[in-house]
């Protein structure tokens, strides 16, 4: 299998080096993964510095795609942070730089910064969750350079335990799905919701089967890892659940194009 969503020492938020990630994945029987270290323009948060020097991110997963070339096939990602208001900007970020896979992800909603304090005393926990699903609307419309749209309802972690309920806001949810199947992007299946202590990967299992329902068929695994130990972690859950929704295969990407692997 192959784990499609990885932070390294790129991302603010990790100080893990990429070949620490070797190792693991190889005695976990992986066949390849992908870094997706982490790029957020005009980020809400200044002690926050989530942008890196891409030349020499290449130049090291390069070296790395060297020396262990027929042990681990590694992969050049991004986890790219949509923002409505700067939509523009974000597209002019790709004009000189090449990935294998793009992973567009809502990291803040109105401006606002989802993990601190600052958003979720913005307002009601409805509104919060509006703002969040207006941002998505508009990006995921918007916004061309990304291949699949990461933890989709990764807003359960922030509002208050209880308040979200995917049932309550399927329309928004829907309207997501549906440009996005349109537009020829897939979503990812990231496995990190039951390490914040949520009953469900993101996204929750009656948001797949809605998606498959939709004529959705390009899904990543992503164990969303800053950390070695967590790599690929319940994937063998996250597979078997893919299959109950209707799901026969899952979804790599090489060079912008999505291949199909069996599950």
């Amino acid at each position: 299998m192959f784990d499609f969503h990885v932070h390294t020492y790129y991302s603010d938020d990790c100080s893990i080096d990429m070949e620490s990630y070797i190792a693991p994945a190889i005695a976990k029987g992986l066949n390849g993964i992908c870094f997706t270290d982490h790029v957020d323009l005009e980020y809400p948060n200044d002690e926050v510095h989530f942008q890196f020097d891409y030349k020499k991110y290449l130049n090291e997963i390069e070296k790395l795609k060297d020396k262990y070339a027929g042990k681990l096939e590694i992969l050049v990602g991004i986890e790219f942070g949509m923002q409505p208001h700067i939509i523009e900007s974000d597209q002019s970020f790709f004009l000189d730089k090449h990935f294998d896979y793009v992973l567009g992800s809502i990291h803040t909603a109105a401006r606002k910064e989802l993990y601190n304090a600052d958003f979720s005393q913005s307002g009601s926990e409805g509104k919060m969750i509006l703002d969040y699903f207006h941002d998505m609307i508009y990006c995921v419309e918007n916004f061309k350079c990304y291949n699949n749209l990461g933890h989709l309802d990764a807003i359960s972690r922030y509002v208050p335990r209880g308040s979200f309920a995917a049932a309550k806001h399927m329309d928004y949810i829907e309207e997501v799905l549906r440009i996005i199947i349109k537009e020829g992007k897939g979503i990812e299946l990231n496995t990190s919701g039951k390490r914040y202590g949520l009953p469900d990967f993101h996204p929750e299992p009656s948001i797949l089967r809605l998606y498959k329902n939709l004529g959705g068929e390009i899904i990543t695994l992503g164990s969303d890892s800053h950390n070695p130990s967590t790599l690929a972690n319940e994937f063998t859950e996250a597979a078997a659940l893919l299959q109950s929704c209707g799901f026969s295969y899952y979804s790599i990407f090489r060079k912008g194009k999505a291949e199909f692997i069996k599950l």
